[in-house]
């Protein structure tokens, strides 16, 4: 089999896109796959006209998120495609208000209500999270918008 490109020269694989025969001058390896460099071209415009992410939008989303569940903190970074970093924010918002709303009634009760007073500022610590998610969702949308590679937690 000879190459699209060139008659002359013996194709040494196959475009997995388009299934044109295509020699080493004229192939191109692109996420581990043999592409014809017309195939790779097309990718890349692909690839380069993906859609932009608002960060306003990443920001409202865990806002909303926070406000109006108080759960699911992690909209924003859902938005972005951080669904790890998602889940994990929202599960630790949990996790922070079951431990503050526990804590806060067992030493409410073991007190008799004067060590309660002392725990308040720890429901600072939920609204501390729910910012960072606010901040992180917004700067990550600005990254993916600049072409940045954004990773996931746990990745």
């Amino acid at each position: 089999m000879k190459c699209y490109m060139h008659p002359e020269v013996e194709a040494t694989g196959t475009c997995t896109s388009c299934g044109r025969p295509v020699c080493p001058d004229c192939s191109m390896n692109v996420a581990g796959k043999i592409t014809c460099k017309a195939c790779a071209e097309a990718l890349a415009t692909q690839c380069a006209t993906a859609p932009k992410k608002e960060p306003w939008l990443a920001l409202a989303l865990s806002l909303f998120g926070g406000f109006v569940s108080g759960l699911f903190i992690g909209l924003g970074q859902l938005y972005n495609g951080q669904v790890k970093k998602a889940v994990i924010l929202s599960l630790a918002h949990v996790f922070g208000w079951f431990v503050i709303i526990v804590g806060y009634v067992l030493l409410a009760i073991v007190t008799l209500g004067i060590g309660a007073i002392v725990c308040l500022p720890m429901f600072l610590i939920p609204l501390l999270l729910w910012l960072y998610a606010m901040y992180d969702a917004y700067v990550t949308a600005e990254k993916i918008n600049k072409g940045e590679t954004v990773k996931d937690w746990l990745e």
